[in-house]
């Protein structure tokens, strides 16, 4: 288990397992307590609501019933014949009847503290008390701040004694008062209205001014600060009328349900302690989290068990892909990482050898191309490379197009810009014509080259679409390079071989930008409408008989040299032309002869030219024989003496170096530039002439001394390792066991 524990991929995938498995249970745990709670505390809150709406129908049924009775008693005729007359004693009568209407205003179940009936027009006041001044009443104060008011009926709190007032103007169908009629109902009687008897839930009363009418008896509101907070909420509601809020108090939260009563714009609120309330959604929570803790026990059985299962197939694949690897460099790196990036190691091999495939069939495409305008393709050669480049096989018609740089004078370039504006060119070329209408297009010595292709039942609209090509690329060139560029256009012609004669065709045709100027594109049918390039030389049967030649291949130089006489007598009908192919022929064997350093002929007879000797062969087996006899083998024999010579020095010297320079970074490539010769050359030369590799023959002499020095010094073998450039002693060590069947410590011991 904990080597299992020790993968990261392993641990990764278990903790994300619990992940996925734990999130839904704390999510579902956590909803399905929070939907408790709120649901008891909205049930709570609904209940507080409904209690405190019976409080309030409650109180205002009483307050209502005592302004109808007020209502009803300042309706009758005593109180407005009252109102107009002022009292003395022979109005006795008068007064008991108003006595005996204000008794009827206080019922027990009202609980009426006093009523009083006040003429303010002759200053008396009327109570349960009795008949008084104006001046003597207690309400002496208010009179005259109830009588200015604008309302006709209205409430007002009083503080001593403790209650409310409810006062009407009298008469009541008249603008002008004369009088006021004035109910107090004790705040006793408004506590005794209030339901309080939960200890966990408390109301209290507050007039349209936020002051207490009925004073709170249980411990919510015992501070002021409490009252205060509610009121700022209150306050600070958008809908006065009702509503619900929370606000803490000496670490309490107390939740607040009020409402605003439109009959008199009273406040009734509430007060209940949502920790008493939540008491019940506490043991829900807890019975949640076990249900929680029990399911996610059994989530991590399963994402072990899960996981373990999942991880198995990831262990193969990381086992395939690390091999026999020991190396401890993935310390930091999980299975999948080590795997990526051994695949993207793949990919990245893949493209890579991909890109120099690709790179390679480009250049080794252009290189058949460039043969193939130098007319060096053999038919058989041509045939192999136009399916190994996916040419389209069915017949059609041929163009060479051909562009040259008129002058770089004028303009930003030199003449060190020439081969890069001529690839630039190139690059026009092969975007601006179609692929499916092209071969691949390249660049010779001072020119750009491209091999057109169409279809051989339109002669003419290839023709046309040729030209067209030319103008694009000469229009296009013109604005992006800035340069003036003239192009030639062979005949088309419908076999490929004759490619490099319409190469020649192009050339001509450019030569006659002398006549028609700069900037110009000129097919070779219309400035030599009548002229016929002659037959192409075959080049390269002539370079396969040099190169036979040089490789010492006698049967092969033979049977190229009959295949070359038979193609020049085919190819040129007049004994004149044939004469000049085969003087052509002799003079480039010669010059090959004196490049390698002869400098007599022995082609020369007594009394006898070279042209009269061609001249006396009748038949192609004469030129043949005497081509072989009396050039090609005496020309294979003077080499093979001057080229074993040669190389015999180019292996003496290079031994030289590696007995002389053994301990230092010696190299194939360091050898062929201090000898002038390519790598590949003396390579073979060394390889002929000792009969063993230069890294071969260097390893042996290194090894060779290294037995030397284990046995005449004391150095180390690490040191004798590093002067003989070995990269580590393992390398050296493993090396000398594979040649000497012992370590060198060993060697030492026996030989020592």
């Amino acid at each position: 288990m904990f080597r299992l524990l020790s993968s990261k991929y392993l641990v990764r995938l278990l903790l994300f397992t619990l992940l996925i498995g734990t999130i839904p249970v704390v999510a579902l745990g956590s909803l399905s307590f929070i939907r408790a709670k709120d649901s008891v505390q909205q049930k709570v809150n609904d209940s507080n609501m409904q209690l405190l709406q019976q409080t309030q129908l409650n109180v205002e049924q009483v307050l209502q019933l005592f302004e109808n009775l007020m209502t009803q008693y300042i309706s009758t005729s005593t109180v407005n014949e009252a109102l107009q007359t002022p009292f003395s004693a022979k109005n006795f009568v008068l007064m008991n009847e108003l006595s005996a209407g204000l008794n009827k205003l206080q019922p027990y179940e009202l609980g009426i503290k006093d009523v009083y009936v006040v003429n303010v027009e002759h200053a008396w006041v009327l109570s349960n008390q009795g008949y008084t001044a104006m001046n003597e009443s207690p309400l002496k104060e208010n009179v005259l701040e109830y009588a200015k008011a604008a309302e006709k009926s209205f409430w007002r709190t009083v503080s001593d004694p403790a209650g409310v007032r409810l006062i009407k103007k009298l008469p009541i169908n008249r603008t002008t008062s004369s009088g006021l009629i004035v109910g107090e109902i004790s705040s006793n009687k408004l506590e005794r209205l209030v339901f309080n008897e939960a200890e966990e839930r408390e109301t209290v009363i507050l007039d349209a001014e936020f002051r207490l009418l009925t004073q709170p008896s249980g411990s919510f509101l015992k501070s002021v600060d409490g009252l205060k907070q509610a009121v700022e909420m209150i306050q600070h509601t958008p809908d006065g009328s009702r509503g619900y809020f929370t606000f803490k108090v000496n670490h309490n939260t107390i939740g607040v349900n009020f409402t605003k009563s439109n009959y008199n714009g009273w406040y009734y609120l509430s007060f209940s302690s949502l920790n008493d309330i939540t008491k019940d959604s506490r043991s829900i929570g807890w019975y949640t989290l076990y249900i929680s803790a029990g399911t996610f026990a059994f989530i991590l059985l399963l994402a072990w068990i899960g996981s373990k299962r999942m991880y198995m197939p990831i262990r193969r694949v990381f086992s395939v892909a690390v091999g026999n690897d020991s190396t401890d460099n993935r310390q930091n790196k999980d299975e999948l990482q080590v795997i990526g990036e051994q695949i993207h190691l793949l990919r990245t091999s893949q493209t890579h050898m991909k890109d120099q495939l690709r790179i390679h069939s480009k250049q080794l495409e252009a290189f058949f191309i460039r043969r193939l305008l130098q007319g060096e393709g053999r038919p058989s050669e041509i045939r192999e490379r136009w399916t190994q480049f996916a040419y389209d096989p069915t017949p059609g018609m041929f163009a060479v197009l051909t562009i040259e740089i008129d002058t770089l004078e004028d303009t930003r370039y030199s003449e060190q810009d020439m081969d890069l504006l001529l690839f630039a060119i190139n690059n026009m070329t092969s975007e601006l014509i179609p692929q499916n209408r092209r071969l691949e297009p390249v660049v010779m010595v001072d020119n750009q080259v491209t091999i057109c292709r169409g279809d051989r039942k339109m002669i003419q609209e290839f023709e046309i679409q040729m030209y067209d090509y030319a103008e694009h690329v000469q229009k296009t060139v013109d604005e992006i390079l800035g340069l003036k560029i003239s192009i030639g256009i062979s005949r088309s012609y419908q076999d490929i071989h004759e490619t490099h004669q319409a190469y020649k065709e192009s050339l001509e045709a450019l030569k006659y930008r002398v006549r028609f100027g700069d900037q110009v594109i000129l097919p070779f049918h219309n400035v030599l409408p009548d002229t016929q390039i002659v037959a192409a030389y075959p080049d390269w049967l002539e370079k396969e008989i040099i190169d036979a030649v040089k490789m010492e291949e006698r049967d092969k130089a033979r049977g190229l040299l009959s295949e070359f006489i038979q193609k020049a007598i085919m190819d040129n009908p007049r004994y004149y032309d044939l004469q000049m192919v085969l003087t052509r022929l002799l003079i480039d064997l010669l010059r090959e002869w004196q490049e390698a350093g002869e400098t007599s002929n022995p082609l020369y007879a007594p009394g006898k030219s070279l042209q009269e000797h061609l001249q006396e062969l009748r038949t192609a087996e004469e030129i043949e024989a005497w081509f072989y006899r009396d050039v090609i083998e005496p020309m294979i024999v003077s080499l093979h003496h001057k080229w074993e010579s040669r190389n015999q020095k180019i292996s003496e010297r290079m031994m030289e170096m590696i007995h002389e320079e053994f301990d230092s970074g010696l190299t194939l490539e360091i050898c062929a530039s201090r000898l002038n010769y390519h790598p590949n050359y003396i390579k073979t030369v060394f390889r002929k002439e000792t009969g063993s590799n230069f890294s071969d023959y260097l390893s042996k002499y290194r090894l060779n001394i290294a037995k030397q020095w284990l046995v005449e010094t004391d150095m180390k073998i690490g040191e004798i390792a590093d002067k003989l450039q070995y990269q580590n002693s393992q390398n050296f060590i493993r090396y000398f066991r594979k040649m000497e069947n012992m370590t060198p410590g060993q060697y030492r011991e026996k030989h020592q």
